[in-house]
């Protein structure tokens, strides 16, 4: 097991710290061209995109790693439901999704947005059982591979569009030739045995699982999308910009270490479905080694969400600093929990998953609506920061109690290091941030940057964390 974390982990990273850097340029340059209304109009259609996508079969990846007793024909016969449901969809989305849109926020140009964006839902479905069938097999470095590349050409067509004048355009360029590209090296890396047949006795075989995972991204769908939804049309399309720009930074550093953890804890932990004691220590380990890295993000991100606004996306973006300010306090709540999903799922326990999905779209959504209906994105940032916290203990206390044959003090007990830490920080950063101001925003992100370091490295070697956390990774 310990060969494979090494491994997955080794070319997870390189990928997804690549593909985040490829993305960030992008983003860069995007939001220097389009304004915020134009990529608020974006944000909402991909919103909706999302939940076709989820639709489609974004549940059959964890339900062919947790489902042995596949055959080679089983893939052929999922593979061709996964087409003909994702072309419906699609359909339904082309046909529905953009006249909704056009009524809801009463602009007609939702209406070939949304059929441009169409194809990225029959390329989801269609690329999700070679998806399924590489992460099963383990091949982290083909994926990586895949990932890299695809996320390269997507971003070259998207800039190069975006200088051509292609408007929001360019954005569904960038969504549209990454996925294809992946798709098609999906499809050439995975020997799939291609038939015509449709026997249900195969699909049989991973409904269970697919109908719970199913029912719980769609809960975990509402409430990480409603904020979009509501911002969009009660506050406006350019509201919904900076809010949704300052949301999109904030999930930067959870991508980056989510994106190569969780990939690769899942099929690796499901075949030690029983064993609960390794499970826990395994994830208890990842949480204390995520906290280490979340709770300093978290106070740098809050505490310099001017400077790195105005340095990635230029001065148009400053109603954007103030919720990125406050979102981030929630960073290494939401970290904690997004690490959630894997553990649920390699101890094959998707019901009770679907029921922690439900309590906590209770508590983020009452969080999203009251921080909307107080009239600003500044509110909305507060509630919704304050619903992310809530929602981290409450999952954590099902998860240890349900998954785990333990309680939310063990993981409770991982944290109190890394808060200390964090409240630290905080002292000393507030202090010297104002000496710490130059004329180059990038001086500025620098210096603080390495003072923020700095920090760090001498409270793990004070506390001992640092040998701690070294014999821990290397185990």
């Amino acid at each position: 097991m310990k060969n494979d974390f090494k491994n997955g982990l080794f070319f997870t990273a390189i990928a997804q710290y690549s593909t985040v850097v490829v993305q960030l340029v992008i983003n860069m340059v995007l939001s220097r061209l389009l304004t915020p209304k134009e990529i608020g109009m974006v944000t909402i259609v991909q919103v909706l995109v999302f939940f076709f996508q989820l639709l489609a079969g974004s549940a059959l990846v964890p339900a062919i790693i947790q489902n042995k007793d596949l055959n080679d024909e089983d893939y052929g016969i999922i593979l061709n439901y996964s087409i003909l449901f994702g072309f419906l969809l699609a359909l339904i989305f082309g046909l529905g999704g953009g006249f909704l849109l056009s009524l809801l926020y009463k602009n007609p140009a939702y209406i070939p947005l949304s059929w441009s964006m169409s194809l990225l839902i029959i390329m989801g479905a269609t690329g999700q059982v070679p998806n399924g069938i590489l992460t099963k097999e383990k091949r982290f470095k083909e994926m990586s591979l895949r990932l890299l590349l695809s996320g390269i050409v997507g971003a070259t067509f998207g800039i190069v569009a975006a200088f051509m004048h292609a408007g929001i355009y360019a954005m569904v360029l960038v969504f549209t030739i990454t996925d294809f590209i992946s798709l098609v090296l999906n499809l050439r890396m995975v020997k799939i045995h291609y038939t015509r047949s449709l026997k249900w006795a195969s699909v049989k075989k991973v409904l269970p699982f697919v109908k719970h995972q199913t029912g719980f991204s769609m809960i975990n769908y509402l409430y990480r999308n409603l904020d979009n939804l509501l911002v969009g049309k009660v506050l406006g399309a350019s509201a919904l910009g900076n809010y949704s720009k300052s949301y999109q930074l904030l999930s930067l550093p959870i991508t980056v270490f989510l994106s190569v953890i969780n990939p690769v804890m899942q099929p690796i932990l499901a075949e030690h479905e029983t064993d609960v004691r390794l499970i826990r220590e395994t994830y208890l380990k990842v949480c204390r080694i995520l906290a280490i890295i979340a709770i300093p993000v978290s106070v740098f991100f809050s505490l310099n969400s001017g400077p790195i606004i105005y340095f990635l996306f230029g001065k148009q973006w400053s109603l954007a600093i103030v919720p990125l300010g406050i979102l981030s306090l929630s960073i290494w709540a939401q970290m904690l929990s997004q690490s959630m999903p894997a553990i649920w799922q390699s101890r094959n326990l998707t019901p009770i998953q679907t029921f922690n999905g439900i309590i906590s779209l209770l508590i983020i959504g009452i969080s999203i609506i009251i921080g909307v209906f107080m009239g600003s994105i500044n509110t909305v940032a507060i509630t919704v920061a304050s619903g992310y916290i809530i929602n981290f203990i409450v999952s954590g206390s099902i998860l240890m109690s349900k998954a785990l044959d333990s309680n939310f003090f063990q993981l409770f007990k991982v944290l109190i290091k890394p808060l200390i830490l964090g409240g630290v920080m905080s002292v000393v950063l507030i202090i010297t941030n104002p000496y710490l101001e130059f004329s180059s925003l990038f001086i500025t992100l620098l210096i603080r940057g390495i003072l923020w370091g700095i920090l760090i490295f001498f409270y793990l070697i004070i506390t001992g964390e640092f040998r701690k956390l070294k014999e821990m990774v290397k185990g």
